[in-house]
């Protein structure tokens, strides 16, 4: 291709490609003529644009509406992103650690933003795990701290001194095991805290996930659950194993699901990733003190 600012080489093949390619991963579609040629012109005047064009495209209405339309696939890439957040914002800072099955995605993976000195991981053995996520990949952290990793059940934490954690974190993990079993880490997690120690902890909120397994003529939304708390349950249970829960938020607020209890994709793209109504969300989160 010849552009207005001379042969082929000056805007390059590669150029285009990228240009393309940014289109197809934001819209789906390749770009008009015009956006070629605007984009030539800013090669032309050494400008940056890959990404002034990334950010355009994503902001636009063309974009929203792809989103909207793509929710149903997506859906759970926009969980993760607002758990991300979820823990990047909301976490406390803690020295001593503790992270309940998150062997998989670790809290300093997931934009943990303190430093600490110790975390310890707690997470089942490869032949106990469910199918459905396979063997343990523990991904390295290159941080100042000590990661260890104990294997194991996170009912039981024996390996776990009395009053050494400032911070236990269960990040979906709590709905895997039984209510039974759930009471039991609670009062587990309790047992290692320190006084005044946080336990954070974020689970499925049952209200919206119930709506949500029924599309599928589910129970559950994943097959190893064993329950998927309504709120007042699981505050009753936190606050009867001796906590008190300082700060809850909802993660995915849900507000077309909630209304009409017919369940709706396009509350991933146009609710809140973290908000007060922790009813209307797809996850609940609580921060609790040890008393």
């Amino acid at each position: 291709m010849v552009g207005p600012f001379g042969t082929k080489n000056h805007f390059g093949a590669s150029a285009r490609e990228k240009i393309e390619t940014v289109y197809l991963a934001t819209l789906g579609r390749l770009p008009e003529p015009e956006a070629i040629r605007q984009a030539e012109m800013k090669v032309a005047l050494g400008q940056r644009w890959i990404e002034d064009l990334l950010r355009s495209l994503m902001l636009s209405q063309e974009f929203l509406q792809r989103s909207v339309t793509r929710a149903a696939k997506d859906h759970l890439y926009y969980i993760h992103q607002a758990r991300c957040k979820l823990i990047r914002t909301h976490l406390p800072p803690a020295a001593e650690i503790g992270d309940l099955g998150g062997a998989n995605a670790p809290i300093y993976h997931m934009g943990y933003p303190h430093k600490f000195d110790r975390l310890v991981m707690v997470d089942l053995p490869d032949e106990q795990r469910h199918t459905a996520y396979g063997q343990i990949k523990v991904q390295a952290y290159s941080g100042p701290g000590e990661v260890v990793v104990h294997y194991g059940s996170m009912v039981n934490l024996t390996t776990i001194p009395d009053g050494s954690l400032d911070l236990v974190w269960s990040g979906q993990s709590i709905e895997h095991v039984s209510e039974a079993d759930g009471q039991r880490m609670c009062a587990e997690v309790n047992r290692v805290l320190k006084p005044g120690g946080m336990f954070c902890l974020d689970t499925p909120n049952g209200r919206i996930t119930n709506i949500h397994a029924a599309t599928a003529g589910l129970k559950f939304i994943h097959p190893e659950h064993f329950i998927e708390y309504d709120p007042d349950h699981l505050a009753s249970l936190l606050t009867t194993s001796g906590f008190e829960i300082v700060h809850r938020y909802g993660v995915c607020h849900m507000p077309t699901t909630a209304r009409t209890g017919i369940f709706s994709y396009e509350d991933f793209v146009l609710g809140s990733p973290i908000v007060s109504w922790v009813e209307e969300s797809y996850i609940q989160y609580y921060a609790c003190r040890k008393i």
